[in-house]
């Protein structure tokens, strides 16, 4: 009994000491903290946005800027909802969950971090004015005890009112009255009982619940909360049926999605890595990459044949930061048509020495299991090298290729991308841009600087930096990149886009004076076209032009045409002053000589014989590890069959080869030898000047003029001797009357 006395007194005190070193790290951490009511109130602060050369481009109100409304304007549904959703025990605590909060501290001991904390109304709105987002123990001790003194000084209702006031709702909107217009275009006392829902839905996660950015994620929160309010008895089952039929709201056009480049900062923003949108309550300052210029040229960029929405953006690509972004269509995941061939097939497929610049492929109507693809018109050409089926677009060879290639090889480039593909899109369509959902313009153009940029990927972004009022860096950015494709591999396609550009689908781009890679892609049916595309690129921008509608309404536009015509005309502002750096070959890239021959009449690639005559040589660049090693035959040592045969007094001797070779013909008679002929023969050659009952040989020696001018012969060829016969004696005349 003594012992067990003992460890009792033991226990004892080791817990009143722990509980007073707790109590005094409690008055030691939260010493500092004290309730700054005047941050209980709506912000009139605002965000300024900057330039590329740090100019102000505009100021960017909250939505709740000197907006607030009374707790007694509200109907009783609109706090219900909020406590439905956050809190339902918000009118009989006094602040503080302590069931919650042990069941939190619980979960994050087993997890060893802050994965959880219990946060009723009263600590969110401590929490969103008064502290910093970071988790630990100090900040959550300073909560508990701010929240204890919001308690004691202002009422359930004023506290409801202050929450509703200052809450973020998304989109810029700070405090139920900027959300309601925003999202309604009404005032918050107008609110119905599902407009409400929603609107405590989405705060717990605004980016991801926003109904004009996850409308299926919004309606699933929207109707949860409805049952919630119903299962406390707020709303009738009858009231929560209705009110679940109701839509979400369409987006509105009081927003800053107007101004699509503000548009896209300030949704960058709010997706940035660890961020609050109450570190901003207090206005901030944001730095962009934009070109003010070339925003408002992109702005005001129309013709007359403008038929359709469109999206334009300019970006720099070693800065990976966009300059200029203009969209009538939102940004909206589009099929990407054509302008996917270069990503997910001919840049993989070099780099797997798949494939070169002139690997031949034949162009022909196929099918691939079921699937049968087609090109533009039905027009197939062939045999066509790889550089020419992309820079022309045809579909049957970029199909092969793939094929050839593999989808699942072609996918793991396209991740490294960021170009991500549902499990429908992994089919022989993926060459050709069929895809379930598609890719955002953004998305396209990030992938696109993969090669002038020798290989590495980085996603685009709008801001370099951001600053609190008070000068202190909140945010910048950290540009990393990611090898995608090899320097060779990215210079080869550099080349082949320059193709497509001068002679290709975007030979609208052929006017430039200087060089250009572009690629074009159309998307549509048998009645119309959907998407439209045109991507181009210099060593310093890469500019992409989409057109078509939100709405899939049909039109005529293809790529080759007006989104080209407005890649021209942003790539002649975009250098009106200077031209653009050159691209630069990569030294793993190599030319070699290439017998024509070979590979126009055997569909092979072979390199030229040292000797070969320059119109037989084929210029082609290779990666150094796949470049060919075999040589053609045909200018080695000429080689050649021929044919004799002797016919009315006349040797005749058939020659091959005659379209390369010239022809030496000998003919020797009784030890005698006389050159007959020495160059250029259609293929038969005829010997007039022989005699009757004469035996001849004849030899041919075919040779070449090299590229050095000098004569190159092959072996002389031996044919069978001729002899010709007496001619017969011609009767007499009246031979009859004799």
């Amino acid at each position: 009994m003594k012992a067990l006395k003992k460890i009792s007194i033991i226990l004892l005190c080791g817990l009143l000491l722990c509980t007073a070193a707790a109590g005094f790290y409690y008055v030691a951490a939260t010493a500092g903290a004290k309730l700054d009511e005047a941050k209980l109130e709506c912000t009139d602060a605002c965000i300024e946005v900057y330039d590329a050369k740090d100019n102000k481009i505009s100021d960017l109100s909250f939505k709740s800027a000197n907006k607030s409304v009374r707790f007694s304007e509200l109907p009783a549904h609109v706090p219900h909802a909020f406590v439905a959703a956050e809190d339902k025990n918000f009118y009989s605590h006094r602040g503080l969950d302590y069931k919650g909060m042990a069941r939190a501290l619980l979960k994050n001991i087993k997890a060893r971090s802050f994965k959880q904390g219990a946060s009723t109304i009263s600590q969110q709105l401590i929490k969103n004015t008064q502290l910093s987002s970071e988790k630990t123990l100090a900040r959550k001790l300073k909560e508990i005890k701010l929240t204890r003194s919001l308690e004691r000084k202002y009422s359930k209702d004023q506290i409801m009112e202050m929450y509703l006031n200052t809450i973020y709702f998304g989109h810029a909107c700070y405090g139920i009255a900027g959300a309601s217009d925003f999202y309604f275009a009404k005032g918050a006392e107008n609110l119905s009982v599902a407009e409400a829902a929603m609107l405590a839905a989405i705060i717990k996660s605004p980016n991801n619940y926003s109904p004009f950015l996850a409308p299926e994620k919004c309606m699933n929160a929207r109707n949860a909360v409805l049952n919630r309010m119903f299962a406390l008895g707020y709303i009738s089952e009858s009231e929560c049926k209705q009110a679940k039929a109701a839509p979400l709201p369409e987006k509105q056009d009081n927003s800053i999605a107007s101004k699509t480049y503000l548009a896209g900062v300030y949704a960058e923003m709010e997706s940035l890595p660890l961020y609050s949108p109450y570190r901003y309550r207090g206005g901030c300052k944001i730095y962009t990459y934009m070109d003010r210029d070339m925003q408002d040229y992109a702005e005001n960029l129309k013709t007359d044949a403008d038929r359709s929405g469109k999206s334009i953006l300019v970006c720099d690509n070693k800065a990976h930061g966009i300059t200029a972004w203009h969209t009538t269509e939102g940004e909206i995941r589009r099929q990407p048509g054509s302008v996917i061939k270069p990503l997910a097939v001919y840049a993989p497929a070099l780099e797997e020495n798949k494939i070169s610049p002139c690997t031949p492929v034949l162009d022909e109507k196929i099918d691939f299991g079921g699937y049968s693809p087609s090109n533009y018109k039905d027009d197939y050409k062939g045999y066509v090298s790889a550089r020419q089926a992309l820079a022309e677009s045809l579909n049957i060879p970029a199909v092969k290729i793939l094929n050839s290639l593999g989808i699942e090889k072609s996918e793991r480039y396209l991740l490294q991308m960021q170009l991500f593909l549902s499990p429908e899109d992994k089919t022989l369509s993926l060459a050709l841009g069929g895809l379930s959902e598609g890719f955002t313009p953004r998305e396209i153009a990030a992938a696109y600087t993969v090669f002038p940029n020798g290989g590495q990927y980085s996603p685009l972004a709008f801001i370099r930096k951001i600053e609190d009022s008070a000068g202190n860096t909140l945010y910048e950015r950290k540009i990393t990149s990611q090898k995608v494709f090899s320097e060779d591999t990215a210079a080869l396609i550099n080349d082949m886009l320059a193709n497509a550009a001068k002679t290709g689908t975007a030979k609208k781009l052929a006017t430039l004076p200087f060089p250009v890679c572009a690629k074009t892609g159309t998307s549509g049916t048998e009645e119309g076209n959907t998407d439209a595309w045109a991507v181009s690129y210099t060593p310093e921008h890469t500019i992409t032009v989409w057109m078509g509608n939100a709405d899939n309404s049909l039109t005529d536009i293809t790529g080759g045409g007006l989104p080209c015509h407005y890649a021209l005309l942003l790539n002649k502002r975009l250098y009106r002053s200077a031209r653009p750096a050159e691209f630069q070959s990569s030294p793993k890239v190599v030319e070699c000589l290439l017998d024509k021959i070979s590979y126009e009449r055997d569909h092979t690639v072979k390199l030229a014989a040292s000797s070969a005559p320059e119109q037989y040589i084929l210029h082609e660049q290779f990666r150094e590890c796949n470049q060919p090693k075999e040589y053609g035959s045909t200018f080695g040592e000429p080689t050649a069959n021929a044919a004799i045969y002797y016919k009315n007094s006349r040797v005749y001797i058939e020659l091959c080869q005659t379209e390369y070779y010239d022809y030496l013909i000998k003919r020797a008679e009784n030890g005698k030898t006389t050159a007959l002929f020495d160059g250029h023969c259609d293929g038969n050659y005829c010997d007039d000047n022989v005699l009757p009952n004469k035996k001849y040989t004849y030899s041919v020696t075919p040779y070449f003029v090299g590229s050095d001018g000098e004569k190159h012969f092959g072996k002389e060829m031996f044919l069978p001797s001729v002899y010709t016969k007496k001619e017969a004696a011609k009767p007499p005349k009246n031979w009859w009357a004799s």
